[in-house]
C-alpha cells in the first residue's frame, strides 16, 4: 500500500549517509515511498515530507509558492546535515529543480533526478506551448481538474489514487514552479554534484528532451542520463520501478 504520511526512517546503526526525498508538484511523498523503503533496506536513512500547500487533504489543491516549498526543503536538509556526514537528495519532477537549487547553494553528496520538470510536454495539436496558455488565459482560472495519475501500471495507479490528497492542480502554483525553473536554468552549469538522471521517453507530463538539456548543461564531471522506455511520469511507481530502484540504489551506494 501507499501512504502520503511524512517519514524519517533511520538506517543502519552508525551509518553516515542520509537521503532527502522531494516529491512533485500537486503530488506527495507517496510518489517516492517505495523507493525510500528500498534505500532504507540498503542502510541509508531516508526522509520524506510534503511541501506547504501539499500537506493536508483537500477537495482542491491550495495555492502555494516555490519559496515556501524550498524553505521546508532547506529546513529538513540542514537538520540532516547536523547528524550525517553525507546528505544526498532524490528529486522527482518539481522536486528536481528544488534539489538543484539546493545543490547550487549547499554541499550535497549526490543527486538523483527522476523525470525532471523543466518544461511541460508539448504536442503539436496543442497549438501554443502549455506554458503560454498558463501565462495567458490560464490566469483567469484558479485550478483545473486532475486527470488520472500518470502511471501505466493500473494496479499501482489505483493505490496511488487513494493516497493522493488532491483532485485538481492549482494554476498559480504551477506558474510559481515555472518561476523556479527559470531561476535554476541559470544555476545548473555551476552545480558540481555527482548526478543520476532517469527519464522515460513515454512521459506524458514533462518534456523528455529537457533531460538531455539538463545532462548537457549540468556542471558535474560525474553525471549519468539513463532512459526508460515504457513508464509514464511517476517512474518510482510505474512498470519499470524495479530498474529505477536498482539504479538509484547502486548510484547512492557507490563510494
Amino acid at each position: 500500500m501507499l501512504s502520503n504520511e511524512p517519514f524519517l526512517w533511520r538506517g543502519a546503526e552508525g551509518g553516515d549517509h542520509a537521503c532527502l526525498l522531494l516529491h512533485g508538484l500537486g503530488g506527495g511523498i507517496y510518489e517516492l515511498q517505495w523507493l525510500a523503503e528500498r534505500l532504507l533496506g540498503l542502510g541509508l536513512t531516508v526522509q520524506g515530507f510534503n511541501y506547504p500547500g501539499h500537506d493536508q487533504p483537500a477537495p482542491r489543491m491550495p495555492r502555494s509558492r516555490w519559496t515556501e516549498w524550498y524553505g521546508r526543503v532547506l529546513e529538513h536538509y540542514l537538520a540532516l546535515q547536523q547528524e550525517y556526514r553525507q546528505v544526498s537528495v532524490v528529486g522527482f519532477s518539481t522536486g528536481c529543480p528544488l534539489a538543484l537549487h539546493l545543490a547550487f547553494a549547499h554541499p550535497l553528496h549526490k543527486l538523483v533526478l527522476l523525470s525532471p520538470f523543466f518544461a511541460i510536454r508539448h504536442q503539436w495539436y496543442y497549438g501554443l506551448r502549455p506554458e503560454q496558455y498558463l501565462n495567458s488565459i490560464g490566469r483567469l482560472l484558479e485550478d483545473v481538474p486532475r486527470l488520472q495519475l500518470p502511471i501505466r501500471d493500473g494496479d499501482v495507479r489505483a493505490f496511488a489514487e487513494k493516497a493522493a490528497y488532491f483532485q485538481s492542480f492549482n494554476l498559480p502554483s504551477v506558474r510559481s514552479a515555472l518561476e523556479l525553473i527559470e531561476r535554476v536554468r541559470g544555476e545548473v552549469a555551476h552545480i558540481r554534484v555527482p548526478t543520476l538522471i532517469l527519464q522515460s521517453r513515454q512521459d506524458t507530463v514533462v518534456d523528455p528532451e529537457q533531460a538531455e538539456w539538463l545532462y548537457r548543461e549540468l556542471g558535474s564531471a560525474q553525471k549519468v542520463l539513463h532512459w526508460l522506455q515504457r513508464s509514464d511520469h511517476i517512474l518510482s511507481l510505474d512498470v519499470e520501478r524495479e530498474e529505477v530502484f536498482a539504479r538509484v540504489g547502486q548510484f547512492l551506494g557507490d563510494p
